[in-house]
């Protein structure tokens, strides 16, 4: 193990069922802290022989079927006990969160110390729905019970990333799946604390597994017969190439993608608060949020005085080391990130946008300054993921729905006015799953909240209910009616 200022750092182990050994391949590459660019630790990849053992081991538990007919309040015991070690593990698991991402610790913190709860929210969810419904068939035995689909892949991104493996192994853990879960390479590290929270909670031998590495693995798992379900958060080019691979088996799919997501300010917002709010969601987990507000189209009336109030909230951000407590926004989470944000803003500079960086940041790292590029051509085709915010003007309303129609659309959006009707009504035109009003919260709305994937972001929704449903199909068992003349 290597040490950090965050204590030792996991080794990177490939988890197959109970047991645990060291990942194959030891890559060529390496896992830097994003605060400094120091080097952490050497990567290492699952080998194709140790991601077939834990596919091999997923399929037989779940041909076993003893996860399954345990049932829910037998596998309820089990996942609260999980969710107790999880709380246990929660400052270690942010500290090596903030670390591999680069997102200020008082938000991992936040993440990290709700892991538990999730896992708890997931249980009295399946809890009240149950394993089976009895459906009316006269005074016969008919039940449709909820089965999963077999071996489950979960492929985790690296910018949440204990809090995404969390929520993806609860709900299909409660729906009675097994699973192997991939981590991002660049950000395996509270993986493995996750895994050995499973096999310490008493989860049967196989129905957890964990590998780890990149594209080469991650294809290996999603191209496998017998992987009959896949859950991945990502970019849009690697969920093309998961959604390519699975659906060529069929596989239950749900793929969670990039948006550039638009923010329309109508000529009525309140420009102080309007600045505030996209500051603000704009910049969360430094700006590395797949529903943050990226591209605002402003009434053209009112652009000047926003792009003044938005640089202005920019300019109050405290950058610093994603360590620290009192830092509003930390590096991007590797470097590659930070040269594919660096030519964004070129190209944009290039299409004639007026460039406005806000803060110095930091000689080491992989820092990138809160920047705003203001004009009326402002695409740079692809989705901007980090803290880079356009600004162009719009003419109408109608103008400004085609804007935020247009490119790389269809997870989040958002609207600002007085007129709140007006801008719901605004709002049921934008291409999104979900439309905030005058707030750019990363919460949902309500508990009963629900949201598709539509254009390029992804296949499927979210929201708890759609989640525990996406794991399972239906199986109906009964007597036959008697009788029926066909």
């Amino acid at each position: 193990m290597t040490y950090h200022a965050v204590g030792e750092l996991p080794e990177l182990r490939t988890w197959l069922g109970h047991e645990s050994e060291r990942s194959g391949i030891a890559d060529r590459t390496a896992l830097y802290d994003p605060n400094t660019g120091e080097m952490l630790a050497l990567s290492r990849s699952s080998t194709s022989e140790q991601v077939e053992r834990a596919i091999e081991l997923a399929h037989r538990a779940h041909l076993d079927g003893h996860w399954l007919t345990m049932g829910i309040e037998g596998r309820a015991k089990l996942l609260l006990a999980m969710a107790d070690r999880l709380d246990a593990q929660a400052e270690r698991i942010g500290k090596l969160d903030s670390l591999n991402s680069g997102v200020p610790i008082r938000l991992m913190s936040l993440f990290a110390a709700s892991n538990g709860n999730t896992l708890r929210g997931a249980v009295h969810r399946a809890l009240a729905l149950g394993d089976r419904q009895v459906v009316a068939a006269d005074d016969r035995n008919v039940f449709v019970h909820r089965i999963p689909w077999g071996v489950t892949a979960l492929l985790m991104p690296w910018n949440a990333p204990s809090a995404m493996a969390v929520k993806k192994l609860a709900y299909a853990l409660a729906a009675g799946a097994t699973v192997v879960m991939k981590p991002s390479p660049a950000s395996p590290f509270s993986a493995e604390l996750v895994a050995a929270a499973a096999v310490d909670a008493g989860i049967p031998h196989g129905v957890v597994n964990l590998v780890l590495g990149g594209a080469e693995v991650g294809q290996q798992l999603v191209s496998d017969r017998r992987v009959r379900a896949i859950s991945m958060t990502g970019s849009t080019p690697a969920g093309r190439r998961v959604a390519a691979a699975g659906g060529a088996n069929l596989a239950r799919l749900r793929l969670e993608l990039g948006s550039n997501n638009p923010a329309v300010v109508r000529a009525d917002a309140d420009v102080a608060e309007t600045a505030s709010q996209i500051v603000s969601g704009a910049m969360k987990l430094s700006g590395q949020w797949c529903e943050a507000p990226r591209r605002v189209i402003v009434d053209a009336a009112l652009q000047d005085v926003l792009v003044d109030a938005m640089h202005a909230e920019l300019a109050k951000l405290r950058l610093g080391s994603s360590l620290d407590d009192t830092t509003d926004l930390g590096p991007v989470a590797f470097e590659a990130r930070r040269t594919e944000l660096r030519c964004q803003r070129d190209s944009l500079r290039a299409q004639g946008a007026r460039v406005l960086e806000a803060t110095p940041i930091p000689e080491r790292g992989w820092f990138v300054a809160p920047t705003l590029a203001v004009g009326p051509q402002v695409d740079v085709g692809t989705e901007i993921f980090g803290p880079l915010i356009t600004v162009q003007p719009s003419r109408s309303d109608d103008h400004a729905v085609a804007l935020a129609n247009g490119g790389h659309v269809g997870l989040a959006a958002y609207v600002f006015s007085s007129d709140v009707e007006g801008a719901a009504a605004l709002g049921l035109k934008l291409c999104g799953g979900e439309v905030k009003v005058n707030g750019t919260s990363l919460l949902d709305m309500s508990p009963q909240s629900v949201q598709s994937f539509f254009g390029d972001s992804g296949i499927g929704g979210h929201g708890d209910a759609d989640l525990l449903d996406f794991y399972t199909g239906r199986r109906i068992i009964g007597t036959d009616a008697p009788g029926l003349p066909l």
